[in-house]
């Protein structure tokens, strides 16, 4: 046996899975599925999660599982890492692949991100690495949201383009459509994306094992493209902290008033009603409360992103939303903890 046969059975290969889709398609669903999984069979995987807020919501829930000390959790905050936090995520990558010592490596990507330009800024930062373990890009999935994936366009310009690149394209929410509907979307996607595997879901429920370890372990690289395109601009991002419990009915009212410019609200409020904390998603017009059942929140917070927001009136409105004990003077219960982003 040659230096070069055994200097290759001494480099660790960490096969890389990047898991893309639009706001509150199922990304973090799917994650902590698989995830759950690697741990199962004893593996100790890491994670690379880009949050286009200044708040990690998705990270606090990997943080709730039994296990979360055995899980590497890296976040990029407040930006999209196709464009402005592109250095930081080469150096996140470099580092986790490294940690890992060959378990995978997650990659979720923020719902505003190119998936091509994702894989590209992958596919970049493996090739820098000089890391006697070695990341090869496995597998590339991307989440659809089947009831929101028409009307998806007019929020959206990216929306089919960022299928491209997908190897397996995951129809979530099928249990909100009908079957022609689901067909209609399908089509879509494989006019978009003829050779990606479509696999339908609800609550982004598929057989993991299968999905990951059947991936391929060498992908074409992709096309080196021209300028970088933002996928992101129009688009927003503020954070609160919430001092007083909501009511849930006015609250839902108040949000459809901002249906058009509040596509995404996430985190973790009180409501009238109920005790503890519960873990509110707003997804382009649908509103979901559930018991918060990890651990324990020091306060409620709450990320919002939209396009166009007219955020005086939007605080207003979250103002009057609130559950205020009789005879006190009214007084702000809502602070405005992020700034602005991409008004262009």
């Amino acid at each position: 046996m040659t230096s070069t046969d055994h200097a290759h059975r001494r480099t660790k290969v960490v096969p890389v899975y990047v898991i893309a889709g639009f706001l509150g398609s199922g990304k973090t669903t799917l994650l902590k599925r698989a995830l759950a999984h690697e741990l199962e069979r004893g593996v100790k995987p890491a994670v690379l999660m880009n949050e286009f807020g200044e708040v990690d919501v998705d990270g606090a829930l990997l943080h709730d599982h039994p296990r979360s000390n055995d899980i590497e959790l890296q976040t990029l905050l407040s930006g999209c890492i196709c464009c402005d936090l592109s250095r930081e995520f080469s150096e996140k990558v470099e580092h986790l692949v490294k940690e890992t010592k060959g378990a995978p490596l997650f990659i979720e990507t923020t719902g505003l991100a190119d998936t091509g330009q994702v894989v590209m800024g992958v596919e970049k930062a493996l090739a820098q690495s000089n890391s006697k373990t070695r990341g090869i890009l496995a597998l590339v999935i991307v989440m659809v949201d089947g009831p929101r994936f028409v009307k998806l366009g007019a929020y959206w310009p990216a929306a089919e383009d960022h299928l491209k690149q997908a190897d397996v394209v995951v129809l979530n929410k099928v249990d909100q459509i009908n079957e022609h509907q689901a067909n209609l979307v399908e089509q879509r996607i494989k006019i978009v994306n003829p050779t990606a595997k479509i696999v339908r879901a609800v609550h982004a429920e598929v057989e993991v094992g299968r999905l990951f370890t059947s991936a391929v372990m060498m992908r074409i690289p992709s096309i080196e493209q021209g300028a970088i395109k933002d996928s992101a601009t129009g688009y927003q991002s503020g954070s609160f902290k919430i001092l007083k419990p909501f009511d849930p009915v006015r609250l839902e009212a108040c949000l459809k008033r901002f249906e058009r410019s509040v596509i995404r609200m996430k985190g973790f409020v009180k409501v009238q009603g109920q005790t503890g904390y519960q873990e509110l998603q707003w997804i382009m017009g649908s509103l979901a409360l559930t018991p918060y059942r990890g651990g324990k929140q020091s306060q409620a917070r709450l990320v919002v992103i939209g396009r166009r927001v007219p955020w005086q009136r939007f605080l207003e409105g979250l103002e009057t939303c609130l559950v205020r004990p009789a005879r006190r003077r009214k007084r702000q219960t809502t602070q405005w903890s992020g700034a602005t982003r991409r008004t262009s």
